[in-house]
């Protein structure tokens, strides 16, 4: 069994990712930290476990007894926790907080926890893993493919509509979302197509569903529309959680499963390739990515402890 702690239960991502853990087949739970929360049953702060644990939430444990550490406390404090803490060498760390998300690559000992673009990395060369933000995740999914084949090579639009629980909080700057997820963006991108340099615009708007996140990538393009839907049906044909659709996409498709859903629509005439990418922000957008992670990272198969569709919240 793989033995897992959690620092940070005070958000639905962390919410998510607990009722995740604890009703996966290969992992054992050993305690969840939170200092102000400390003493409280665990199914009184996440929905939906009465019946499944009986962990309190601690103030602090130790690392030595645990395999995997997910951090779900914020990115301000991540840098400090991990600084002051004496790390096993042969503990693995699940960031998701995105406080690393632009700290990573090759040479740099965080690795982008994106499965369908590193999945290689995760299995065979990952200790430190930095869970990509949920914008970044769909918007990476709707257009590597093209990265991938080098032919995204036109100024690039992205459209993102965001659910409201996704947000987390109401006031949330969305031109600062923006903006930081959009640096994520371009620099995977790079790191996918090499010779990536076009401009991307990156908008981000509130979206009454409370789960769903969408994006629409707009781009030009001279390669004819089904040859686009073959490229992007090769693609995804080993990958378990992405699938192609020849409709649009309704968020019953998609809310409370670890799924992304794409569908393409080709501007012949024009030459505009508009793809479709909705999934659930916070499961493929946060917690179920976190544990696709854990799950190459330790060997097991990808779909483990991830096919479902969840009560969530």
């Amino acid at each position: 069994m793989i033995k897992v702690g959690i620092v940070g239960c005070d958000n639905l991502q962390a919410a998510e990712l607990v009722r995740i853990l604890i009703n996966h087949p290969d992992v054992e739970l050993m305690w969840v930290i939170d200092a102000p929360r400390a003493g409280m049953r665990l199914d009184d702060i996440v929905p939906g476990i009465v019946g499944e644990t009986d962990l309190t939430v601690q103030a602090e444990s130790r690392l030595d007894g645990i395999d995997v550490l997910y951090w779900c406390g914020s990115r301000s404090e991540a840098e400090a926790y991990f600084a002051r803490l004496d790390i096993p060498e042969d503990l693995k760390i699940i960031d998701l907080s995105g406080s690393h998300n632009l700290d990573h690559g090759e040479d740099r000992p965080w690795k982008y926890g994106l499965s369908e673009m590193q999945r290689r990395v995760l299995v065979h060369d990952a200790r430190l893993v930095t869970v990509p933000g949920n914008v970044a995740t769909a918007s990476l999914l709707a257009v590597m493919p093209m990265a991938r084949n080098l032919l995204l090579n036109s100024p690039l639009e992205l459209h993102v509509a965001l659910g409201v629980s996704a947000l987390g909080d109401a006031d949330v700057d969305l031109d600062d979302l923006a903006r930081n997820q959009r640096q994520e963006i371009v620099m995977a991108l790079e790191q996918c197509q090499s010779s990536f340099g076009q401009p991307v615009t990156l908008t981000v708007t509130r979206l009454a569903e409370r789960r769903t996140l969408a994006v629409a990538a707009r781009f030009k393009c001279g390669v004819a529309g089904e040859m686009i839907r073959q490229l992007y049906a090769q693609y995804y044909d080993d990958h378990n959680f992405v699938f192609m659709v020849d409709r649009p996409i309704v968020t019953a498709d998609i809310e409370n499963t670890n799924k992304c859903l794409i569908h393409i629509d080709k501007d012949e005439a024009r030459g505009l390739l508009t793809i479709h990418a909705v999934m659930d922000a916070l499961l493929k957008g946060s917690a179920g990515t976190a544990v696709h992670a854990m799950n190459l990272l330790f060997g097991l198969h990808e779909k483990v402890g991830l096919a479902f569709k969840g009560t969530g919240c």
